[in-house]
């Protein structure tokens, strides 16, 4: 059997589930992962004396079944920073924490001669050039292309000014230059990329990463946390549309509020699930249409407002995955959603959901008003896309990025 090097991954946080780590361990590929804190719940010490004093909530989003704590390594720098931010929210040192962890992946990967496997934000100092620099540079890119993003963002800042409030916030434009510039050199410095849709590879492509290989690996889902319904048609309620992110313009917020102006009636009911930054200036904009507003929700309490829901509405601008589209499918709910996302990859236009143009109130509304009069239709899609989604596993997952973690190592040789 060929030995392959194994490889450091770095990333903050409870990134994917942490998929991508588990997925090199299982195949005895993972050298280290390194981050910013993980509970070694593993170990029976902390487990006990420790884990008492911390919320499950944690334990659970930042410890992961299969990856032991010894195969983990932490940077203290990157974790005395998440807890400053933690307790100082003002402090912008989101960068800082970046730069840490990439600091002490490169030095770990140095050190054990190993292969580096970057999530986008902590790859610049890991690949830059130098005398230690790691001869298998690989990234995970989450996102579009960063300056095709901030192109896009820019341009809606001059199309849509109700929703300048949360432009102004995203990272492509609200990061100082100089960063910005390391953030979008990350793919120019690596030697094979990993992708989530299609759409984010043909972004890179756009932006001459050409030479260098680009694989596409979409998400899984667990189809037990996001089970499916037998919805049958019922007109005994309000049709309802079912918006679940940030309540954000780069969301493409606007022009689904904008859509439901269009059809302007009152046989639908707007359902928007919001979770971290509300951009209210935005919301206040469309005051006429009747919305109910849920923020916070557990993920039981957004899988219930999905079976209680008729169409999931996602028109995104600029999206490097957008999970809550298989979440959405795996619980029966057909999705309209824009080619800006993994829609493309995981959606049976017209079979399974709709894709639409980003920017396209007319679109989104004509799909819309087809399911208000197609009620049974839209069930048998949901139910359609419920299956379609059942193809997309974690397992499956893992299983390529060890497939492409292989290719990958083969393609520099």
């Amino acid at each position: 059997m060929e030995k392959y090097p194994e490889a450091v991954v770095a990333m903050a946080g409870g990134r994917d589930y942490y998929q991508l780590p588990l997925a090199l361990i299982e195949g005895d590929l993972l050298c280290r992962l390194v981050t910013d804190f993980y509970f070694p719940a593993d170990k029976a010490f902390f487990s006990r004396f420790v884990g008492g004093m911390l919320s499950r909530q944690l334990i659970s989003t930042r410890f992961c079944e299969g990856l032991p704590s010894c195969r983990v390594a932490l940077s203290r720098h990157a974790l005395l920073t998440a807890v400053l931010m933690k307790f100082a929210p003002r402090l912008k040192l989101d960068r800082v924490k970046d730069t840490a962890l990439s600091v002490q992946a490169r030095r770990v990967a140095t050190k054990a001669q190993a292969a580096l496997l970057c999530y986008s934000y902590y790859a610049s100092e890991a690949f830059k050039d130098g005398e230690d620099r790691p001869r298998y540079r690989f990234l995970f890119q989450l996102h579009p292309d960063p300056t095709i993003v901030r192109e896009i963002l820019s341009e809606e800042l001059v199309r849509t000014h109700c929703g300048n409030n949360s432009l102004i916030r995203e990272h492509e434009l609200s990061l100082p230059m100089k960063q910005f510039e390391a953030l979008a050199a990350e793919p120019h410095l690596a030697n094979g990329i990993i992708v989530a849709s299609t759409y984010t590879a043909n972004t890179l492509r756009d932006r001459g990463i050409v030479n260098c290989p680009i694989h596409v690996v979409p998400y899984g889902v667990d189809s037990s946390l996001f089970p499916s319904t037998d919805k049958k048609e019922t007109t005994d309620r309000p049709f309802t549309v079912l918006f679940v992110g940030s309540l954000v313009q780069r969301k493409g917020l606007s022009y689904l509020l904008d859509s439901i102006r269009i059809i302007n009636t009152r046989q639908i009911k707007v359902v928007l699930c919001g979770r971290g930054y509300v951009d209210k200036q935005l919301l206040a904009s469309y005051a006429d249409i009747p919305l109910e507003l849920k923020i916070g929700l557990s993920r039981a309490e957004v899988v219930a407002q999905m079976h209680n829901s008729d169409m999931f509405v996602l028109p995104s601008l600029a999206e490097g995955f957008g999970h809550v589209i298989l979440e959405a499918m795996s619980c029966a709910l057909p999705v309209v959603a824009t080619p800006h996302s993994c829609a493309p990859d995981v959606i049976k236009d017209g079979a399974t959901g709709f894709i639409v143009p980003i920017r396209n109130a007319e679109a989104l509304a004509e799909r819309i008003d087809w399911g208000l009069t197609h009620r049974a239709q839209l069930c048998a899609m949901g139910q359609d896309a419920a299956v379609q989604a059942r193809l997309f596993t974690w397992s499956r997952f893992r299983s390529r990025i060890r497939e492409v973690y292989k290719e990958l190592i083969a393609s520099v040789e």
